[in-house]
């Protein structure tokens, strides 16, 4: 199989730019309350880490584990990675990419379901125009209609996530 052809979509400093402008909305939106960012692995690692060193307002960070299981397209195994308790304070699930929606749409409900106050989504690359819920992304970092994309902590083929900037995946 032939390498696949990276394409430069975003570069670090433009990642950076709107880390900084989504950590200022947080900081506005909820100034001293406590907040849970909930990451989920592998693909908004470095997002998160990104994230909570930016935002000034006091933030706990966590994990899920989101994973198709072997042989299927529907059917998920999520993981919570660590034991935590939200005990009614407002969480940032994010995302590297939201597509369908199902799966953020189902996290979002489970977050409510153990405690979340408010559950608000952030996500490296939105594809609103794969969209299968009514499901909207609070925080995108970046806009897409389609395409592969690879770096900032995103894999493809489990390769390429140590790529500071984000790359469209062109196979060849």
């Amino acid at each position: 199989m032939a390498e696949p052809r990276l394409t430069r979509r975003f570069e670090a400093g433009q990642i950076a730019a709107r880390v900084s402008e989504v950590a200022t909305a947080l900081d506005g939106e909820f100034r001293d309350r406590p907040l849970v960012l909930i990451g989920i692995l592998k693909g908004a690692s470095f997002f998160l880490a990104d994230l909570a060193r930016r935002v000034s307002v006091p933030a706990s960070c966590e994990y899920i584990s989101v994973r198709r299981v072997e042989g299927s397209h529907e059917i998920l195994q999520i993981d919570f990675s660590t034991d935590f308790v939200l005990g009614g304070r407002p969480v940032l699930l994010l995302k590297d990419v939201v597509n369908s929606g199902v799966i953020e749409n189902y996290l979002i409900d489970h977050v409510h379901s153990i405690g979340g106050s408010l559950v608000r989504l952030a996500a490296i690359v939105d594809k609103p125009k794969e969209r299968k819920t009514a499901i909207s992304v609070d925080f995108p970092l970046f806009t897409a209609e389609k395409g592969v994309f690879a770096g900032y902590g995103m894999e493809y083929r489990g390769r390429y996530a140590h790529l500071p900037y984000l790359a469209e995946v062109k196979e060849q």
